[in-house]
């Protein structure tokens, strides 16, 4: 019997009921055997391996291995047949199971696997033994190989082509090629060779203006190959003029250079650089207001592009974004037959599923879908699965991933990117996601809580009850409709509470109770547990003085709780015996955020920094802003201002862009008593802050507004300090606080804050 949820597997699946009089084939434990795996002489590599793979997993599951031979009637690269000597002479034709599909039959005496090319075969003996024979492969560590004493091989006929065409959980843990290939998931990044099928390999994956178009090789002799934004054409952080025919010409005689010379790819990625700064030149301007939408120019390009590839590389795809300012489709332009549109989520909630949650952000995501649908053959969706700020952050999405894939491929989309933590093993829950999101993709109807159910079961075994519990905790705090999420929250997001922490730091004390005895589950649970410790440091950290506990026989009066300390501690020695690497996207390496948390452990009784004799001074800080488009913290004492002036605050008031620019303040603090400060930067792009010559704060990073604050010993008195800011695009924010002895956290200002007078 199929289960019900395989025989809905996928749109263009169909079963044959078969004549009940067909010999079974089976195998029993113990008993000689005279099966053979069967393939043709002229097997492709995938095939060779599908039979390995078969052979491998039925002598795990029933002792007996069937030898592998090759037989000349056997005439198609995609075809295995388990039987003892009769081979079928005829096979159906392959033509229509495309590169993926498979049929599975049950003949007289034997057992077919028929697949398409490259990964048809291999994926037929996964199929066999996931949905027939109750194989699961959760983590490259961890799978289910049931070990039975007679095995039926079923009766059955049953046609399989997948939905999406292209299927990648972009975590770090789903690389392992084995592991990819038994999921049936083909995406780039999937370390996945000719034996076990290959991929969709692309040539340059995304973001690829600045890399067809090198403004150092081409922006001296033709500026007008760049996009034009308030009048001037853009050297740095551009991106093309797309309307230009020669533009066009350029790009299609390099991707011809290069699909030359790597013929294995199969899309070509022309896409908008990450940033903003479309251009606003005439043409380009004249046909986005005519369509509605900065797509119209980018399409423009891309459909040249595409049509001009076709005649020597007509298989070849043409890959470009729907993404931020271009992610609204046009009115009458249509991509050419060749063209992949990928649609970006990047703005969603992910608390709720796209197309039920309430925030106007996930409605306009829903219309601009179903616009795209309407008008590209070739939809494909970027999504997003996890907090890029805080990869241990518990993110409350797991129950939308089925929810959210079963509506994109019911709306024509063909192919998910779904990013997740992928520069590091060991992220929240990184196993699940990874496991839970290519089942879905793989077949989008499945049940995500049976899929769950079986994760949990399979690789937490006794401490299954406890982790079952804290999903269903971690589930529950997306049950408010009006409380949004984005993947760039941190622990103090609305929905991530006080009693959900509690109640989770619980619930994984009595995981690791439940899988003491096995050193290798308390190992997973206590990777795992790390999501919670690091939400509760980081709340700690925010919080500043207050998370330390006064202390009259401590320096300052304050110390270090015994609680926070033994967080910490466990913290690190779980993250030491993890593969984790690093906190977020970009910056803070474990070893980094350690020597953060080891500041915080020795600042109590650590000596006071000695306070300075400064030269007159008048209230504020002086600013000074620097034009300029950066990616990092730039080198201040090599540029020159472009403006300066007397702030009284902090804060991007002075600044006279909204994007691409710094500011540097510098002057003195205050301190009014000799004791303990803490000082706190938020800043969306990065930040430092100095007290002389000593970093206390380094946040040097893009796109996240993450509270950083370290505690620092001061005498009563005045303090050099210098912040230094950049601002790439997109959002801004910075912000300073301040607290020490007879001082409540503040914005600091007139008072605390301090610039030599004017002439000193």
């Amino acid at each position: 019997m199929i289960p019900a949820r395989v025989r809905s597997l996928f749109l263009a699946a169909a079963l044959i009921a078969l004549a009940q009089s067909a010999t079974a084939v089976e195998l029993v434990r113990g008993e000689p055997s005279a099966l053979r795996i069967y393939h043709g002489p002229d097997a492709a590599p995938s095939t060779a391996h599908a039979a390995r793979e078969l052979q491998h997993f039925l002598r795990e599951m029933t002792g007996i291995e069937l030898p592998i031979e090759s037989d000349p009637h056997i005439a198609l690269p995609g075809a295995l047949c388990i039987a003892e000597r009769a081979v079928p002479r005829s096979w159906p034709d392959p033509a229509a199971l495309g590169e993926e599909g498979y049929i599975l039959r049950a003949g007289t005496g034997s057992f077919q696997i028929l697949g398409g090319m490259p990964r048809g075969v291999l994926y037929g003996v996964y199929g066999l033994l996931q949905d027939h024979f109750d194989c699961r492969w959760f983590t490259p560590e961890v799978s289910r190989i049931p070990r039975v004493d007679r095995l039926r091989f079923p009766r059955l006929g049953e046609t399989v082509v997948p939905v999406l065409a292209y299927r990648e959980p972009f975590v770090m843990e789903m690389l392992d090629p084995d592991w990819a290939a038994r999921n049936r998931v083909n995406g780039q990044f999937m370390n996945l060779d000719a034996d076990r099928g290959g991929k969709i390999t692309y040539e340059g994956f995304v973001h690829t203006f600045e890399s067809l178009v090198p403004p150092d090789q081409y922006f001296e002799a033709h500026p007008e190959y760049f996009s034009m934004v308030d009048g001037e054409r853009l050297r740095h952080r551009s991106q093309l003029c797309a309307t230009n025919p020669d533009v066009a010409r350029v790009v299609t005689e390099e991707l011809r250079r290069r699909l030359r010379e790597n013929p294995g790819a199969g899309v070509v990625s022309v896409s908008q650089n990450d940033w903003h700064n479309y251009c606003q030149c005439a043409p380009c301007t004249t046909l986005a207001d005519a369509e509605g939408t900065q797509a119209a120019p980018i399409l423009f390009l891309v459909n040249a592009v595409a049509r001009d590839l076709r005649d020597e590389f007509p298989d070849v795809l043409v890959d470009t974004l729907a993404y931020q300012y271009s992610r609204k489709p046009p009115r009458t332009m249509r991509p050419e037959p060749n063209v992949i549109v990928r649609l970006c989520s990047i703005e969603c909630c992910f608390n709720h599923p796209f197309n039920t949650c309430a925030s106007l952000r996930n409605k306009e995501f829903v219309a601009d879908l179903k616009g795209w649908a309407k008008v590209c053959d070739r939809v494909w969706v970027w999504d997003y699965v996890t907090s890029f700020s805080h990869y241990l952050m518990p993110f409350p999405n797991l129950h939308v991933r089925g929810p959210n894939i079963r509506f994109l491929a019911d709306h024509n989309v063909r192919g998910i990117f779904a990013q997740d933590v992928y520069n590091t093993l060991d992220g929240e829950l990184s196993g699940l996601s990874g496991y839970l999101n290519a089942q879905l993709l793989w077949n989008p109807r499945a049940n995500p809580r049976e899929i769950i159910e079986e994760f949990v079961t399979g690789v937490y075994g006794p401490a299954a009850p406890a982790v079952r519990q804290y999903l269903a905790a971690l589930e529950k705090l997306a049950g408010d409709a009006g409380v949004h999420s984005e993947i760039w929250d941190g622990p103090d997001a609305p929905y991530m509470t006080d009693a959900f922490l509690a109640r989770a730091d619980g619930l994984w004390n009595s995981a690791e109770d439940l899988a003491r005895g096995d050193g290798a589950l308390l190992q997973r649970v206590r990777t795992d547990r790390m999501a919670v410790d690091y939400a509760m440091l980081e709340r700690a950290r925010f919080l500043g003085l207050g998370a330390l506990e006064r202390d009259p026989d401590a320096r300052w009066g304050l110390r270090m709780p015994e609680a926070l300390a033994g967080r910490i501690a466990r913290f690190f020695e779980a993250a030491e015996a993890s593969d984790l690497i690093q906190i977020r996207e970009h910056g803070d390496t474990v070893a980094e955020y350690r020597a953060g948390w080891e500041r915080w452990i020795a600042a109590p009784e650590s000596p006071a920094r000695p306070a300075v004799t400064p030269p007159p001074l008048q209230p504020g800080l002086r600013y000074e802003f620097y034009e300029g488009r950066w990616i990092a913290l730039p080198d201040f004492g090599a540029l020159t201002p472009a403006e300066s002036g007397v702030a009284a605050t902090v804060n991007l008031e002075v600044s006279p862009a909204e994007i691409s620019y710094a500011l540097r303040f510098t002057g003195y603090f205050e301190a009014p008593a000799t004791g303990l400060y803490c000082f706190t930067l938020v800043s969306n792009d990065g930040s430092r802050l100095w007290i002389g010559d000593e970093r206390i704060i380094d946040h040097d990073v893009r796109y996240m507004a993450v509270p950083r604050g370290n505690p620092v010993a001061l005498e009563a008195g005045f303090h050099p300090i210098t912040i230094e800011y950049f601002q790439s695009a997109g959002r801004k924010h910075l912000e300073f606080f301040v607290e020490g002895p007879g001082l409540p956290r503040l914005r600091p200002g007139a008072g605390r804050l301090w610039t030599p007078a004017a002439g000193e």
